[in-house]
């Protein structure tokens, strides 16, 4: 199976690892939101009965808008640590794929990468991108594939594609980006509802 049919197997087992320390860190979160939301409501009910016995409605203004700041607050407090563990989650998913590169089914990947990005791209001539200490892994199949289907096939060596390759048309016009950040980037949205799923429960971003 290709690494991305593993997303989500991927992403539960990172979960996993770190699922007792998010729910911790999520309950103290809550736990401290909720603290200082009863403070706030608590401040608030005081103002109000002073505000009925003064008869100033400036008091109960004040303290509602107290409130309202403070659930503010603890909501923007808990996204924020939720987006802190999904950013967690991605670190550690980008660092698997690079530990991919050095896995034996690599090369068959490239290979997939090479004919999908052809399979997408029109004409015969090509351009090849993609890391120089991969280039060896390519160079068979280029070939191949050169005799079988009369192409012409352009391998650059590109520093700056940390796994997978890009394919470009031979006047550049046209590229089809199949490098692990262009892939992960396709498919940023999905591995975040699959990790919102896994950790929170839900696929909903709401908090």
């Amino acid at each position: 199976m290709p690494i991305w049919g593993h997303v989500a197997l991927l992403c539960r087992a990172i979960a996993d690892e770190g699922r007792q320390d998010a729910e911790q860190i999520l309950a103290k979160a809550r736990q401290d939101a909720a603290e200082v939301i009863a403070a706030a409501r608590d401040a608030a009910d005081k103002a109000y009965q002073q505000e009925i016995r003064s008869a100033k409605s400036e008091a109960y203004a004040d303290a509602k808008q107290r409130v309202d700041q403070a659930e503010l607050e603890a909501r923007r407090a808990i996204m924020a640590f939720r987006e802190r563990i999904i950013q967690e989650v991605l670190d550690a998913l980008d660092q698997r794929l690079q530990d991919f590169r050095k896995a034996p089914d690599y090369a068959a990947f490239v290979r997939l990468a090479l004919e999908e990005g052809i399979d997408h791209l029109p004409g015969n001539q090509f351009i090849v991108e993609l890391n120089d200490t991969e280039v060896d892994l390519l160079h068979g199949e280029i070939e191949k594939q050169m005799r079988e289907e009369s192409l012409q096939i352009e391998v650059k060596a590109a520093p700056d594609c940390n796994g997978g390759l890009r394919i470009n048309t031979r006047d550049r016009c046209l590229r089809y980006d199949n490098s692990f950040a262009a892939r992960r980037q396709r498919s940023e949205n999905a591995i975040r509802r699959e990790i919102w799923s896994v950790i929170f429960g839900t696929e909903s971003t709401a908090t």
